[in-house]
C-alpha cells in the first residue's frame, strides 16, 4: 500500500481549491472594474479617448449615474440628446455609443 497517496491527493485538492478561489476573485475584479468608467476623467473628450484606446470599456453603463455626472452635464446639448436617445433606444448605454455621439451628434438617425 502506498502511504504517500493521501497526502498527494490532499495537496492536489488544496491546490485546485486555491486556483479556483483566485480565478473567482479575478473574475469579480474585472466585473467591478467597468463600473463608472467616467469617474477618472474630467471631460467627455478624455472619456472618449479612453474608450477609443480601449482603456475604458462598459457596454451596460449606469444611465442614471452617468446622466448625473459632471462630464455629461458639461457636454453640449446636441451630444447629450444623442446619448440620451441611444440609451432610450436600447434601454442601456454602451461606451461606444458615447464615442459615436461625441464624434457625430446625429449618430443613429
Amino acid at each position: 500500500m502506498n502511504k504517500k497517496q493521501p497526502v498527494n491527493t490532499a495537496l492536489l485538492l488544496g491546490l485546485l481549491t486555491l486556483t479556483l478561489g483566485v480565478s473567482i476573485l479575478a473574475a469579480n475584479s474585472q466585473v467591478y472594474a467597468a463600473k463608472d468608467i467616467w469617474k477618472d476623467d474630467d471631460t467627455m473628450e478624455e472619456l472618449v479617448d479612453d474608450i477609443d484606446e480601449g482603456r475604458d470599456n462598459d457596454d451596460d453603463m449606469n444611465w442614471g449615474e452617468f446622466q448625473d455626472s459632471k462630464i455629461f452635464k458639461l457636454e453640449d446639448t446636441e451630444t447629450q440628446e444623442c446619448i440620451e436617445a441611444r440609451q432610450d433606444l436600447s434601454n442601456n448605454l454602451a461606451d461606444y455609443e458615447i464615442l459615436h455621439c461625441f464624434e457625430d451628434d446625429d449618430y443613429g438617425y
